[in-house]
């Protein structure tokens, strides 16, 4: 009986340990997966992903050349949509996006983007944004202190010789933030 109580208490500890880590582990996954893709044609992207538009991918918000998964995303722990992002000149996949939209509650927005800095400091450093930027998450205000109407901060860090990852959070009004993280190749325009 002990032997069976241990091997339950065992058992339950791996699949907490484990369901814990499921999230890091997906989001590290999907990272290389689509970091892999960046560089190719949207038809390679998509047969490479086995994606189909319109089944499990579509556009996002109508904006050419960005596409959004159906099915959320796990990205440091927390469900966002995934995004592709392609160069409309070339159709080549420059980047991807997770995007978390806050329509009733702005402030866990401003919170998640507090928090993404913090691991994204942890993951990659120090940024590399450019040190005299006015609207830097690093010295972003209170929530209650953002100024009215639409409000944009961001952060930019480097993965490697190739690829930045860009945090940026807007406000629009106090009720509405959009938090995007981007991966794209270094030297690309902001999204």
């Amino acid at each position: 009986m002990i032997k069976l109580a241990r091997f339950i208490l065992s058992l339950s500890m791996i699949i907490l340990i484990l369901s814990a880590c499921s999230g890091s582990i997906a989001s590290n996954k999907d990272i290389d997966t689509l970091t892999e893709n960046i560089g190719l044609k949207k038809e390679t992207v998509f047969k490479n992903l086995k994606l189909e538009e319109g089944k499990n991918i579509d556009q996002l918000w109508n904006i050419v050349g960005t596409y959004a998964f159906k099915e959320e995303r796990t990205f440091h722990g927390k469900s966002l949509t995934l995004a592709l992002n392609f160069n409309n000149d070339t159709d080549e996949m420059y980047g991807f996006t997770y995007i978390k939209e806050f329509k009733d509650n702005g402030k866990d927005g401003y919170d998640l983007t507090k928090e993404l800095y913090k691991d994204l400091n942890k993951e990659f450093g120090e940024p590399t944004t450019y040190p005299m930027l006015s609207k830097r998450i690093a010295v972003m205000p209170d929530y209650e202190e953002l100024e009215p109407g639409i409000t944009d901060y961001m952060e930019i860090w480097e993965v490697n010789d190739e690829l930045d990852v860009e945090l940026r959070m807007n406000v629009v009004d106090g009720n509405v933030t959009l938090v995007f993280v981007t991966y794209k190749l270094s030297g690309f325009p902001e999204v």
